[in-house]
């Protein structure tokens, strides 16, 4: 008997945890929560105060008003996305997320809103030696990479060779550029565009198209049962808003 009942119990406190925090439960509450890794340019990422900034920022800003709610950014991380998403630490995740078949599979994803796709950021001294796979992937090449992402799995999954520095987060990935103490880094299109723009003789793109088979796009993503939620943002990202701020933050779309 007591056994059913720890069962039962633990059914119950299953279910709690697993329902989305509703629209009507979010409207009421007058708040967006918004979650964010925040290491992701020009998507979401700290200024030179620490302050964020970004396209999906400024996106996510916009949807907040226009459904008269009060954005509230939660500081997540990529490999902590997902869970802290299904503990309901927020409502919508933003700032970078990669539509997959297994986030699609596990959770509501939005429209496409901005076109990607894998590249190899580098070091410009070496940016010419490194203008394909088949180059990138030699002994003396050396690939850094952080835990948790896209960017993770597709290193994992083709990078046989070269040597695989692992850091801590996206920040590592780039000083370690600057640095050379490492050639590349595998990245999104968006974010590539981005530095090489910013940090021009210092970061270039060693790859200018994507990837074979890496072409993707980038979404928001939601709780699977939250549908009210999904329906309103992509109903929101249907105006004119999405293409003015692509234009402003010069992203491709």
């Amino acid at each position: 008997m007591k056994s059913k009942l720890l069962v039962g119990t633990a059914l119950i406190l299953s279910c709690l945890q697993v329902q989305a925090r509703t629209m009507d439960a979010i409207q009421q509450s007058g708040t967006l929560k918004v979650g964010v890794p925040g290491d992701y340019a020009p998507l979401a990422y700290r200024n030179a105060s620490g302050a964020l900034e970004g396209y999906d920022i400024d996106m996510a800003n916009a949807l907040g008003k226009s459904l008269n709610l009060k954005v509230d950014f939660v500081i997540t991380s990529w490999p902590t996305l997902s869970d802290d998403l299904s503990a309901d630490k927020f409502d919508v995740a933003m700032g970078g997320v990669t539509a997959t078949a297994k986030r699609e599979a596990e959770f509501g994803l939005t429209k496409p809103i901005v076109a990607n796709g894998k590249i190899a950021l580098a070091s410009c001294s070496v940016a010419k030696e490194l203008p394909d796979l088949e180059k990138i992937d030699q002994p003396k090449v050396k690939v850094v990479v952080n835990p948790g992402g896209t960017n993770q799995t597709f290193v994992d999954s083709h990078i046989k060779k070269a040597q695989i520095i692992r850091v801590k987060d996206n920040f590592d990935n780039l000083q370690a550029l600057r640095d050379k103490t490492a050639d590349i880094m595998v990245t999104d299109l968006i974010e590539g565009d981005y530095y090489q723009n910013k940090e021009p003789n210092v970061l270039c793109m060693a790859t200018e198209k994507p990837f074979s088979g890496t072409e993707s796009h980038k979404v928001y993503m939601v709780k699977k049962d939250n549908t009210k939620l999904l329906e309103s943002i992509n109903t929101w990202l249907q105006g004119e808003t999405k293409s003015q701020l692509a234009k402003q933050w010069k992203i491709r779309e």
